[in-house]
């Protein structure tokens, strides 16, 4: 099992054993990773979900996705999970396992339709206290995290779910956090028509899950990864004084590691994969700037993902006005482009004629080279879409508010929030 004696697994698997007997249900415990740490003797419960997770020893990501599209942030009593018949699944109860708040993992009973008496109910929680434990031990104090898995774990707790805890493990595991600056990377892959992200298949997740890790760990900086159901997110550590010292959003040391991440996602995405990187800014190391770090990031990605006028390394300090518009963009798009959404099967193409002639400044002979049009066929296109939005295209407030326009409609269809 993935824990290893890090988690006591003989003790582990022996409590899941006898509670699955008391309740007379098959058990399952995995942690937040994904990982499988432990279940009890199969029996005719058992879904097809759920044997696979335990042939390969992980839940696919399309699993957990819908697993955690149901389960509260706070949740701390057993919670119904509806069946996903496309998923195998049929409904089954899970119980988040914490400790000292904490969710460290989730405890899956089947048959939910066959009520827990009290005494059942009081007996899972025991349990799960027990288990939550357990589980604690991978990275505690007294018990620091070694290797890159128990490094890349903690990495997922702070970042995913702000946890104070694996802040000071992770500390304890690599000091030289402590007094430095950190950069995020997320790692999206891509649609091929640039209309945003796509959730990973569960082999290019095992993959990248698998590989992120042991490839990039010798480059300076790397401090480690995780992988979610639709990115990947890498830490990195800006380097002190001496030959990798920072300087600024574009050093040296973190160019290597992106060039590196990019040939690891082309290998586990395969051939005429897209992928996208976004870079946050430099934050100080700690709980309150994990969100944060997270968010520009993703957002960097996904704007990278979204606009063909982004580089595809986008960092979130060169987003420029993006940066607002991501934070503004939940109120929608207004309709200042609505004469444009109504012309018909040329809107399209009007659009993205403006969108470009603007991208470049307005320079007609860029604007009609990279169209690939004849300069007249420009001026036409220019001419049209002045006409339909009745603005001059030559006036600066004008031209201002359309391009805002077209940016905020992109930044608008993020779905990483």
């Amino acid at each position: 099992m993935s824990a290893g004696g890090a988690v006591g697994p003989e003790a582990v698997q022996d409590e899941l054993d006898a509670l699955a007997v008391r309740l007379g249900r098959g058990l399952t415990l995995d942690d937040v990773d994904g990982d499988l740490v432990a279940y009890s003797a199969q029996g005719e419960d058992a879904d097809a979900a759920r044997i696979s997770t335990i042939l390969s020893r992980r839940v696919a990501p399309e699993i957990r996705a819908w697993e955690e599209r149901h389960i509260a942030a706070d949740a701390v009593e057993p919670i119904r999970i509806p069946a996903n018949p496309a998923l195998g699944m049929a409904a089954r109860l899970c119980l988040p396992v914490r400790h000292r708040g904490d969710c460290l993992g989730y405890l899956w009973l089947p048959r939910p339709e066959v009520p827990l008496s009290a005494a059942e109910l009081a007996d899972l929680h025991r349990a799960s206290s027990r288990f939550g434990e357990l589980l604690s031990r991978a990275g505690s104090p007294g018990e620091p995290a070694r290797g890159g898995r128990a490094i890349d774990r903690l990495i997922r707790r702070l970042y995913e779910q702000g946890q104070a805890e694996a802040h000071s493990q992770l500390a304890a595991a690599v000091p030289a956090l402590v007094d430095g600056t950190v950069r995020l990377v997320a790692a999206v892959p891509g649609r091929p028509d640039g209309a945003g992200v796509r959730p990973l298949t569960s082999t290019e997740f095992s993959a990248l899950a698998a590989a992120l890790t042991p490839t990039l760990r010798a480059h300076p900086g790397y401090v480690g990864s995780y992988v979610a159901a639709d990115y990947a997110l890498l830490l990195h550590r800006d380097a002190g004084p001496g030959p990798y010292r920072a300087r600024g959003p574009f050093d040296s040391p973190l160019d290597s590691l992106l060039d590196a991440t990019t040939e690891v996602v082309a290998r586990c995405l395969g051939p005429g994969h897209v992928c996208t990187l976004g870079i946050s800014a430099p934050t100080p190391f700690t709980v309150r700037s994990a969100r944060a770090a997270r968010g520009q990031a993703l957002t960097a990605a996904e704007l990278a993902a979204l606009d063909p006028a982004l580089p595809r390394h986008s960092h979130w300090a060169a987003l420029g006005v993006y940066r607002h518009l991501a934070r503004s963009a939940n109120a929608g798009p207004d309709q200042v482009l609505a004469p444009l959404d109504e012309a018909g099967p040329s809107g399209p193409m009007l659009l993205l004629t403006l969108e470009t002639y603007l991208d470049l400044g307005g320079d007609n002979q860029a604007t009609a080279a990279r169209l690939n049009l004849h300069r007249s066929s420009l001026y036409y296109r220019l001419n049209r879409i002045s006409d339909l939005l009745a603005v001059p295209l030559s006036d600066g407030l004008a031209r201002l508010e359309l391009h805002l326009a077209l940016k905020t409609r992109r930044a608008y269809r993020r779905t990483l929030r």
